[in-house]
């Protein structure tokens, strides 16, 4: 048996000490017991005969007590909960909104990745932490008579693991990846500790001309979650170079591929030990912002030098002799000016992959075993780039020109046969990542993650603009899904409507049979929430039935004549709430600012009571279709405005004017939903005034708690609502017309004396600068009847901030980021009583954190309800 175990360790090559090895041979021991006592306590359960009824014992029983000895060990298991149970519980409520799907596993091979990490479990000694030196005491005692402990360095671990994950569009897809790494190297052993850190690269618009890039770390919890207090990359470098700075990204976002987080790799290279963890295969490399870069080998005679005192190989300075044709040159990429004069400036980084081979070989250069290389690209430092220009935008322009055939031709010449796969199946689905997992488990499993990432990076999806689902994440693009589906089988398609008909059913909360039901009749005479969640189905089924043909096509026929009948339009419900009535005053004004029309208008509202003579008066804002956005020739217009797009919207109601302080307290007063609420936060004190100093997420308790109040939905407007609502049928800068004037709303009419802003918009004059709110309502209203939309308090959107409109829903539902959290900035609308005329704009975006410690008295909001369908 010894020689067998010899053996053993031999051919896993490991480096074991003596104490390892009988601490190996200890625990195996015990586990054999711990096994062979299992296998007799369960035997022995089956074996236990039904008890029977008791009698009732005689009156000296007592003596005859077994000793504690003699007891019979209890048979009740103690166990943790099933999955299977919990998920039954789950089902059979009608939430139906945390169904989880089985992913796929994500790092299949983590054993084999784990033995690849061996060469960094190296130990130096511990420059604070002591241990007894046993041997030395011993020699001390016998030599020197000298009875006191003698104290050695403790070993410790050689590096620290900082583990930076890059915040992107794709870092959902990775997710699970990111969190299976993240355990490997928390438990493996070969780092002293391991932090994960969140890196998030975003513009930030100074002016129309002027931009800057904030690049902040966020620091993740111990329950997995992203603190909101961000931090400098600087932070992370470490003065006695024992921690490695492990960056896990796709390298195909825009801070990559405009290269906007070159800085950050620059400084941690030349600082610390820098190594990119490419989540991509190399064989997908050339599709990343790795292919204008430099590949070389690195190698290192030094255990954990800076990526700056790396040694690279594989290079040739006759690379650039001068008879070396221009376009047979290493470096073609058109952004570095001078690449022969500017090479030395750039940063050796090592490049790895989740593989055992290149992890093992990366793992033995950063140790210092000299003929050893790791693969490695070389970036060059942002001052050696030429400013991104036409060659940038055409690219980006050919890509969104190519037809749906050339895209899935694409596609399917440059993708994995699974990938190839697993884009058919996800044609015949709703696409989001839980139905992907969920084709994955069922339909094919053999596909990994980096086929998921193949089909979402391939240019055939985009985001989705249908809302209401809460399971369809993204859409193909036009022409995409019929062109994938012809090379399906009928059978495979099959397969996967029955299986996103099951998942889809258990999370609304129904079973499979009453959900069947549904979609055999109109949508209208099932419940309205159900029948929300159920129509973005219903309508890509029948595509997906009518793209199999035959008997099939049919079915899509009689699926879509249910469909037909159970749209309808979102009108006023008078039977339930009766409107009222009212008569407003309503101005348009020419460029110079001059009052050049005055009229009497008429809207319909309806009064939401909240008590003690307290109303919030609801107005009733028509359907329709608007152009969003400002065009270049606006002045003062940014490029977060474009590009101008056309949005439809849903009749609502919105509130005649933001949420004053009286309407406030009387919600405030209401009971609790999510998050306490200040009963009087403002500044600026006045019943009629309105609210400030209150978050995001305090107005968000205020719709919730007025929802459940009234029994009607309140919610925040999305921005597309807000900006229809505020146009209200214009396409001037301001509802009033080309200016506005202090007459008119309540901002800051004075030019600042430093020369930074005007106080005058256009040919309009100047005016007053007040200093604080006003009560609503006493200036003109728009042509839908709602006040204070141009100034006095910013308002609140429910949208998440976005640099720009590409992308943006066409239906004015809200605009939520896919990484949604706590974190995610708000959108903000109307400008204040505190700024300029041009952030008053009809336009005009700006936005602010969901939670400050400081809250600005310029901050308000104002609500929308929504309109339930007449039947």
């Amino acid at each position: 048996m010894i020689e067998q175990a010899i053996a053993i360790l031999k051919k896993v090559n490991s480096n074991l000490t003596a104490r390892e090895i009988a601490e190996i041979l200890w625990l195996a021991v015990h586990i054999e017991e711990s096994e062979q006592s299992q296998q007799q306590s369960s035997g022995a359960q089956q074996k236990l005969p039904t008890p029977e009824k008791p009698t009732t014992p005689e009156s000296d029983s007592q003596a005859e007590t077994p000793t504690p000895s003699e007891l019979p060990e209890p048979s009740v298991q103690v166990y943790l909960p099933s999955r299977t149970s919990r998920s039954t519980t789950a089902t059979s409520t009608n939430q139906g909104t945390s169904i989880k799907v089985p992913a796929a596993i994500a790092l299949r091979n983590s054993l084999e990745l784990g033995r690849s990490l061996r060469p960094l479990k190296r130990k130096f000694p511990s420059p604070i932490e002591k241990i007894l030196d046993e041997e030395a005491t011993v020699r001390r005692i016998a030599e020197e008579k000298i009875w006191t402990p003698v104290l050695k360095p403790a070993p410790q671990r050689w590096l620290e693991l900082a583990l930076v994950v890059e915040q992107t569009r794709s870092t959902a897809i990775w997710k699970k990846t990111i969190t299976e790494l993240e355990r490997l190297l928390k438990h493996h052993g070969a780092f002293r500790d391991v932090r994960t850190w969140e890196l998030r690269i975003t513009p930030k618009v100074i002016s129309k001309k002027e931009e800057k890039f904030e690049r902040r770390l966020f620091a993740q919890d111990s329950n997995g979650n992203y603190s909101s207090t961000p931090h400098h990359p600087k932070e992370l470098i470490d003065p006695k170079g024992r921690r490695l700075i492990l960056l896990v990204s796709d390298c195909i976002s825009p801070a990559w591929r405009e290269k906007f987080i070159y800085p950050v790799l620059e400084f941690w290279g030349r600082n610390g030990l820098l190594t990119v963890l490419q989540l991509l295969p190399e064989r997908l490399w050339e599709r990343t912002a790795l292919a204008s870069e430099i590949p070389v080998q690195l190698r290192s005679l030094t255990p954990g030098v800076f990526n700056s005192q790396l040694i690279v190989e594989n290079w040739d300075e006759d690379d650039f002799a001068d008879d070396v044709p221009e376009d047979k040159q290493i470096i073609q990429n058109p952004l570095i000016q001078n690449p022969k004069s500017k090479i030395q400036n750039s940063i050796p980084v090592p490049i790895i992959t989740l593989e055992p081979e290149p992890l093992l070989a990366w793992s033995r250069a950063i140790a210092g075993l000299g003929n050893i290389g790791t693969v490695g690209f070389k970036f060059f430092s942002p001052k050696n780039l030429v400013p991104l220009g036409e060659t940038q935008q055409d690219s980006e322009q050919s890509e969104t020109q190519l037809s749906a055939s050339a895209l899935v031709s694409r596609f399917r010449a440059t993708a994995s046969p699974i990938a190839r796969r697993l884009a058919g199946l996800m044609a015949a689905a709703p696409v989001s990542l839980s139905v992907v997992h969920l084709i994955q488990q069922t339909l094919l499993k053999e596909s990994q993650q980096i086929h998921v990432a193949e089909v979402f990076m391939s240019g055939l999806l985009k985001s989705s603009q249908s809302k209401g689902s809460g399971y369809i994440e993204y859409e193909f693009i036009d022409g995409i899904r019929e062109l994938l589906l012809e090379s399906v089988p009928v059978s495979k398609a099959n397969s996967v409507l029955e299986e996103v008909s099951e998942f889809i059913a258990r999370r609304v909360g129904v079973s499979v049979r009453d959900f069947e039901a549904v979609l055999q009749k109109p949508l209208y005479q099932a419940e309205d929430n159900l029948a929300t969640k159920i129509r973005p189905f219903a309508e890509l089924k029948v595509k997906v039935l009518r793209q199999l043909g035959g008997v099939y096509a049919q079915l899509a026929d009689e699926l879509e004549t249910n469909l037909q009948k159970g749209k309808e339009e979102l009108v006023p419900d008078t039977n339930s709430q009766p409107l009222s009535a009212f008569n407003f005053k309503f101005v348009t004004v020419n460029p110079r600012g001059e009052i050049l029309i005055e009229e009497i208008k008429k809207a319909q509202y309806f009064a939401e009571n909240l008590g003690k003579d307290i109303t919030l008066d609801m107005v009733y804002i028509p359907g329709g279709t608007f152009t969003m956005g400002a065009s270049e020739n606006e002045e003062r217009s940014r490029d977060s405005e474009r590009p101008q797009h056309q949005v439809t919207i849903k009749p609502f109601f919105m509130g005649k004017y933001p949420v004053t302080q009286a309407q406030w307290k009387a919600v405030a007063a209401l009971p609790k939903v999510e998050r306490d609420l200040k009963p009087d936060p403002s500044r600026f004190k006045g019943d009629n005034r309105p609210v400030e100093c209150v978050s995001w997420f305090d107005a968000v308790e205020f719709c919730a708690r007025l929802s459940k109040y009234s029994e009607q939905e309140y919610r925040l407007p999305s921005e597309a609502e807000w900006e229809y609502a505020c146009r209200a049928g214009t396409t001037t800068p301001f509802h009033f017309g080309e200016t506005i004037t202090t007459d008119l709303t309540n901002y800051d009419g004075t030019d600042d004396k430093d020369g930074k802003w005007k106080g005058s918009y256009g040919q309009g004059p100047l005016g007053e600068y007040r200093q604080e709110t006003t009560k609503v309502g006493i200036f003109p209203a728009n042509a839908f009847g709602l006040h204070d939309m141009h100034g006095n308090i910013w308002q609140w959107c429910a949208d998440d901030w976005h640099e720009s409109y590409e992308s943006a829903p066409s239906d004015g539902s809200v605009w939520a980021k896919k990484e949604n959290n706590d974190n995610q900035r708000k959108l903000l609308r109307g400008g204040s009583w505190s700024d300029n005329p041009g952030y008053c704009r009809s336009a005009y975006r700006d936005w602010d954190d969901p939670v400050n410690d400081i809250l600005l008295n310029s901050i308000g909001f104002r609500v929308v309800c929504v309109l339930a369908p007449r039947t």
